[in-house]
């Protein structure tokens, strides 16, 4: 039989129960440290479980972004399209907050009435 060492995700502590399943049948956990602000958690997150799944490559390109590269420099180090590399950081950009002074306008753009 495996063990499996579980802790809490928010204060790593070891001090976890089980505590019931979800309707999808995935378990549950009780994190039992009263000082600990997080109580009940899974042992598997979606974001992991996608991240684990993704091509190597697309998380060498989300690693250097995050980490400040560029996108020339990003596909000169992974011998990879510019295109293909600028697309990722296409799509991160619209989960990432703008820069400090940076607003974005998420209402639609409203249409002028036309007099008449």
């Amino acid at each position: 039989m495996a063990v499996i060492d579980i802790r809490c995700p928010q204060c790593n502590g070891r001090n976890v129960v089980r505590y019931g399943k979800q309707p999808n049948g995935k378990q549950r956990y009780l994190c039992q440290d009263p000082n600990c602000p997080r109580r009940i958690f899974l042992l598997d997150t979606p974001h992991e479980t996608a991240l684990a799944s993704m091509p190597t490559a697309m998380r060498q390109v989300l690693e250097r972004a995050l980490s400040g590269n560029d996108i020339e420099e990003t596909a000169r180090e992974l011998r990879l399209p510019a295109t293909t590399v600028a697309e990722v950081f296409q799509v991160l950009a619209r989960f990432n907050a703008p820069p400090a002074g940076v607003t974005r306008n998420l209402s639609a753009p409203r249409r002028k009435r036309a007099s008449g």
